[in-house]
């Protein structure tokens, strides 16, 4: 059996990204920044690279548009030196305007301090607010597979999930979804109660899905496993040739990004949680919840 990462590292990491929403996301104390980001820090965020200044910078423009801006972590999976969460952000305008935006984040950590960021952010909300700089697909570097020692557990896990992503989703054979997920699983998505709990619901939302986007295939770019949670960076690639939820066909291109969560029991998924780029979808000609 693979040996485990001490439980005090995936600790000692979990601790440091909560401490980082704390310290930075809702105190505002952007003096700390330097004990919590590696020197050599690579943000992968399209909007947090270099020309913004980094995450500091970045979120220091955040706070101009939304002075009272704040983060609350909802999931958390530490996984050896990835830590990876689903994050709420909330604030105002000066004029009272009010933000509510889903995020999914990936960090990788070095030396006791964040050495690297990848997200998935709701784009179609910060669009609706007038953020700059939505250009492109959100498009970020890969790293794909297990990284570091995992249990024989962790790894069956991990090797579910991503069979469930190549079969159901990619090949689109939603009869072996039995294998994957549980009858009654449930369903949570950050936005929208659109997808309602069960397996059965759970084949015809996707056969509609298929049925828009033919070509439909997904791509698990990055994947974290502790315990009994997979979370996963996935990338959807498709072209609206059908109809569904009152769009379409276009012909237009879809290339969506989404951050999902699965609660494992017995060998099957019992639970999903997810954070979805929904711009990606109105660019592709499907209205957005």
């Amino acid at each position: 059996m693979t040996a485990v990462s001490p439980v005090g590292q995936r600790a000692r990491n979990a601790d440091l990204v909560r401490d980082l929403y704390e310290v930075l996301y809702r105190e505002h104390r952007f003096e700390e920044a330097g004990r919590l980001f590696h020197a050599g820090h690579v943000d992968h965020d399209p909007l947090a690279g270099p020309a913004a200044g980094g995450p500091v910078g970045h979120f220091r423009s955040l706070t101009e548009r939304f002075p009272d801006l704040s983060a609350d972590i909802d999931h958390l999976v530490a996984g050896n030196d990835r830590v990876m969460l689903f994050a709420t952000w909330t604030g105002r305008t000066p004029s009272g305007d009010e933000l509510r935006l889903h995020t999914a984040e990936l960090y990788r950590t070095r030396d006791g301090r964040i050495a690297e960021h990848w997200n998935v952010a709701d784009r179609d909300v910060l669009a609706a607010h007038g953020v700059p700089g939505l250009e492109g697909d959100g498009e970020q570097p890969a790293a794909p597979g297990l990284h570091g020692p995992h249990s024989a557990a962790e790894q069956a896990n991990a090797e579910l999930v991503l069979g469930a992503y190549r079969e159901v989703f990619s090949e689109h054979r939603l009869e072996l979804a039995d294998r994957y997920y549980h009858h009654d699983y449930r369903h949570h998505n950050m936005r929208t109660d659109a997808v309602p709990d069960g397996l059965d619901a759970f084949k015809a939302f996707f056969a509609d899905n298929i049925a828009a986007f033919p070509d439909l295939v997904t791509t698990v770019d990055h994947i974290v496993a502790a315990e009994d949670r997979v979370m996963v960076l996935v990338t959807w690639t498709g072209t609206l040739t059908g109809a569904w939820s009152g769009g379409g066909p276009s012909d237009l291109p879809l290339r969506m990004r989404t951050c999902d969560q699965f609660r494992i029991e017995a060998g099957k998924v019992a639970e999903h949680w997810e954070v979805v780029d929904y711009l990606a979808l109105r660019r592709a000609g499907l209205p957005t919840p």
